[in-house]
């Protein structure tokens, strides 16, 4: 499949994944993006939010993932 496949409203279903408060701290670490609205439980009770939320990158990277490993891309890649 290639970008010009893709036709607009095209919907992709691919296989749920939870993100949790390890992935969370891990991608926090491996950032060095500590800002307190993912990592501080407490500050982020005064937010609109109300609590903790993940990064924005991460919720891309694990959705990277999840149309990887869908196969949808597969052969795709030319290097």
């Amino acid at each position: 499949m290639h970008f010009e496949d893709f036709q607009p409203g095209t919907e992709v279903v691919t296989q749920g994944r939870t993100i949790t408060e390890a992935d969370i701290v891990n991608f926090a670490g491996v950032t060095g993006d500590f800002n307190a609205i993912h990592v501080d439980a407490e500050f982020s009770k005064t937010t609109p939010f109300g609590e903790r939320i993940a990064h924005g990158l991460l919720g891309l990277s694990v959705g990277t993932g999840l149309i990887m490993q869908s196969g949808m891309l597969d052969g795709t890649v030319i290097a």
